[in-house]
């Protein structure tokens, strides 16, 4: 390959941000029109002398923590299910007692962000260990909101926590079991000692087991002495104070036992890519053709809004992760610890439907590293030229 060759630029900028500290380690994907044209490891498990699988390559099967795909791949999902399956509607209001958080509100402005929540309240930080979901949920429900539903948008975890709990009560189980049932199983990603896309479930002892640890890439190292201006909040309901590695890093999904909407979701990059590439063409059981592009293509009609139903769009300045690489038909999201997911069905350069994938473990060692941010759009700029 020479240095013009696409192929060798975006693989030389994923090298030059693992060199810089941006991530210990990643794996890119790219799909195009039924072509997989990039699917690359890059980097290491961890960095940190505390890290479990310290200096361990990345491969390609390597198993991420998603964070915020979990909105879509997870809940997004599974409420476009339940409209095509007609359990529920997208104007149907919030039932109780979760509507005591966002009254007037309704699953659509849920979806997307519009229902009045606040953005994020560290609920971790009042309960202090693991335990039931539905404690969270208590404390989201006696959280006022922030606005009448349907005025502004808010990216809001409390309002995909809802959906989760409404999905389970719709589907008449836990949320990690009917995703498996409905999702993984179908598109066969379930199998294996740690699925390929699935929650972990916390129960009893902690972190990965053996068999576990050469598949999962860990997390945050929860060390104070990274921490020299004082002991962050999160660290109290992790104690006793370790490396997290196959254990949920969003701190409201952890004390939640690992599964919520809004987080707890791990896979590999390729799994990502099966379930976007069904919401790209179709074929997940339950998923009709109308209310899977129906999801993908409405826009919020909140003024100023890029959201869709779950979903985000491309700023239309060009400001945000995807810059000018996608085109404003396209559709996807980030994650917190460095994950992203964009499907574009008809991109700028008129070549055929992408799929751009990008999981990394960001936040280790620590949370405290923004530099993905200046990434991104260079990532998808040099994705959409492969």
């Amino acid at each position: 390959m020479t240095s013009r060759d696409p192929q060798q630029g975006l693989f030389t900028l994923l090298e030059a941000a693992v060199a810089a500290g941006t991530f210990p380690g990643c794996v890119a994907l790219v799909w195009r029109d039924g072509a997989l044209l990039y699917h690359e490891a890059h980097g290491h498990f961890a960095t940190h002398p505390d890290g479990p699988e310290r200096f361990r390559g990345v491969t390609r099967e390597a198993v991420y923590d998603l964070a915020s795909l979990t909105k879509v791949l997870c809940t997004t999902t599974l409420a476009a299910i339940a409209v095509s399956e007609r359990r529920v509607g997208l104007d149907d209001l919030v039932p109780a007692p979760w509507s005591a958080a966002c009254p007037g509100a309704t699953l659509g402005q849920l979806l997307t962000h519009s229902g009045g929540l606040a953005a994020h309240r560290e609920y971790f930080a009042e309960l202090g260990r693991r335990g039931p979901g539905e404690r969270v949920l208590g404390l989201v429900c006696a959280t006022p909101p922030v606005h009448a539903a349907g005025t502004h948008t808010i990216y809001s975890d409390l309002g995909l926590m809802i959906v989760g709990a409404w999905l389970e009560r719709l589907f008449d189980a836990p949320l990690d079991r009917v995703f498996a049932d409905r999702v993984a199983w179908p598109l066969g990603l379930d199998a294996g000692v740690v699925p390929r896309l699935g929650f972990h479930r916390l129960q009893g002892a902690r972190g990965a087991a053996p068999a576990e640890q050469g598949l999962v890439v860990p997390t945050e190292v929860y060390d104070p002495s990274l921490h020299p201006h004082g002991v962050p909040s999160w660290f109290a309901c992790r104690a006793p104070l370790r490396a997290a590695h196959y254990e949920v890093h969003d701190d409201n999904a952890f004390v939640m036992n690992g599964v919520a909407g809004h987080a707890g979701l791990f896979g590999d990059a390729g799994a990502v890519l099966e379930l976007g590439r069904a919401w790209l063409q179709g074929g997940l059981p339950g998923l009709d053709d109308r209310s899977r592009l129906g999801f993908l293509e409405h826009r919020s009609p909140v003024p100023g809004s890029t959201r869709r139903l779950g979903w985000d769009s491309p700023s239309p300045d060009g400001s945000g992760s995807t810059g000018v690489a996608l085109s404003q038909e396209a559709s996807g999201h980030l994650g917190y610890t460095g994950t992203s997911l964009w499907i574009d069905p008809h991109p700028p350069d008129g070549r055929g439907p992408v799929i751009v994938v990008l999981l990394s473990n960001r936040v280790h060692p620590t949370r405290d590293n923004p530099a993905i941010v200046q990434l991104r759009p260079s990532f998808h700029r040099a994705a959409v030229l492969l």
